[in-house]
């Protein structure tokens, strides 16, 4: 496992995103099949949900807009389980809000149909906020993830109140 671990790594950084995911995935499945605690592994999910969530940023082409939405989704269910399992994970917790903070400003366009239509720019503002609380409030000792929960919270509360 440590072996595939580190070469998906290396892919990730390398920029090989598919070779990487290709990767993490394969540990994954033979992680599963062992049944090594998740929480030992939690890092592999909060990985491909950083791939995913890259690959999820678009440039409005309509070519790739469900397979931007896709990997939206796959990232934030990839950073959702990473902090179900390693509730410490403050990057996981701050890429979450990231993403939330994104499909808030998507719901300006009529086509993003990923987005639950009851679900208001308050409701993300404030489900984003919870994410960077979550991140400080941890046993977080990344202070990058930290730092931009911080930023971010006060970023939040200046778009809540001008929402008012």
């Amino acid at each position: 496992l440590n072996q595939i671990f580190h070469k998906a790594v290396v892919l990730q950084r390398m920029g090989d995103r598919s070779g990487a995911l290709v990767e993490y995935q394969q540990f994954l499945k033979v992680a599963e099949s062992h049944d090594v605690d998740p929480s030992l592994y939690a890092e592999v999910n909060a990985n491909m949900g950083a791939i995913y969530a890259i690959s999820g940023k678009g440039t409005g082409n309509n070519n790739n807009e469900q397979q931007q939405k896709s990997n939206r989704i796959k990232a934030k269910e990839s950073f959702q389980e990473a902090v179900k399992y390693r509730p410490s994970l403050g990057s996981a917790w701050v890429n979450l809000a990231l993403l939330l903070l994104a499909e808030g400003k998507d719901m300006g366009n009529p086509s993003n149909s990923a987005i639950n239509p009851l679900t208001t720019v308050n409701d993300l503002l404030k489900e984003a906020r919870q994410c960077c609380e979550r991140a400080l409030g941890m046993d977080n000792e990344d202070e990058r993830s930290r730092a931009l929960a911080n930023r971010l919270i006060g970023d939040i509360n200046a778009m809540m109140r001008q929402s008012k």
